[in-house]
């Protein structure tokens, strides 16, 4: 072969070889090119798979939140209704605990021959809210106010199981937590407070339990909260259970520039109603104070001396018959103290 010949072959060969080589490129390039797109679709795919698996997921597990109106409580995802119900106490209870050694003490406010606490047994009731009545305190919520015992009417706010009575006769207020309810009974926490007795420091707080009117219920009162010893009775020995049914007279009141004689007539109707020459009911409370041999005697409405009084008197009024020169302080603190004489005539 001559030597043009070979070249020519040579170069016939290398042309072939390019375009074959060519061809190998260009198929190894389409052939990445639909694996790019064919991994591009399937990971498309899985993510909006997996988004799916996610979105359904979280919905799924989401808590659904229980929507209420303002005149229900849920307790255990349940809705009760607990307005416009006469709610009657049935029972209650007084836990104390003492701050300077840690002991843990309850108390019921009912039992035996008595019928009738306080709230504050220790200080006494300042309002008549905390003046407490087995199968007579009535509570009542409504659209627009709380009704104590049929006759006294606050204002109120409501949030969550959270109820507060807000412009008591001293300006306070009473938050309320309900603690559980169904569909015949309610129990509430109620009147939180710091006091002190006899030198020792208190935290103390009432749980009380109604049933609604005209229904009854059989332990409906819930188990003692956990750490608390039981102690029995907490003795509450109130005038209230021999002043009911008496009549005074006011014979003199003193209002710090002259003395004066208005003979008026009160009758203590019930254990927290009374009225003044037959008129028209009006609340009071009458709480013997622990320690002190002394009752607090709060007569809301009293205008004989002109306004809403209290006052300390002997634990024996009743049965002495006699109201001999005490104090009675304005509830409000917006007049003058008044000195008091009164006589029981029945």
């Amino acid at each position: 072969m001559s030597k043009s010949s070979h070249h020519r072959g040579f170069l016939f060969s290398n042309k072939y070889q390019k375009k074959f080589v060519c061809v190998d490129f260009y198929t190894y390039i389409c052939k990445t090119t639909f694996k790019i797109k064919v991994y591009m679709k399937i990971s498309k795919f899985i993510t909006s798979i997996f988004f799916l698996i996610t979105f359904f997921s979280f919905f799924s597990c989401e808590k659904k939140t229980i929507q209420k109106p303002d005149n229900t409580i849920v307790v255990n995802d349940t809705i009760y209704d607990f307005m416009d119900i006469n709610w009657v106490l049935v029972s209650g209870r007084l836990y104390m605990q003492n701050l300077d050694n840690g002991s843990k003490r309850v108390y019921d406010h009912f039992g035996g021959s008595q019928n009738q606490s306080s709230l504050d047994p220790i200080n006494g009731s300042a309002v008549p809210f905390d003046d407490i009545t087995k199968s007579v305190t009535i509570w009542r919520f409504t659209s627009t106010n709380f009704i104590l015992n049929g006759g006294n009417f606050y204002n109120f706010t409501h949030t969550g199981n959270t109820i507060s009575v807000v412009g008591l006769e001293n300006g306070s207020s009473r938050p309320i937590t309900i603690t559980d309810i169904n569909n015949t009974a309610m129990t509430v926490k109620v009147n939180e407070d710091y006091v002190s007795s006899n030198g020792i420091n208190y935290k103390i707080f009432s749980t009380l339990t109604f049933v609604k009117q005209g229904q009854t219920c059989n332990s409906c009162e819930p188990n003692v909260i956990y750490g608390y010893t039981y102690n029995g009775v907490f003795s509450n020995t109130t005038s209230q259970n021999s002043i009911v049914g008496t009549k005074w007279v006011v014979t003199k009141y003193y209002d710090g520039f002259s003395n004066n004689y208005p003979n008026d007539t009160l009758y203590f109707a019930t254990g927290t109603q009374y009225t003044i020459n037959g008129g028209t009911y009006k609340s009071y409370n009458s709480v013997t104070n622990m320690g002190n041999n002394m009752t607090t005697l709060t007569l809301y409405g009293f205008y004989t001396i002109g306004g809403d009084y209290s006052g300390m008197v002997p634990n024996t009024f009743v049965s002495d018959g006699q109201i001999n020169s005490s104090i009675f302080t304005d509830v409000f603190n917006t007049n003058n103290d008044k000195l008091i004489w009164m006589t029981r005539i029945q």
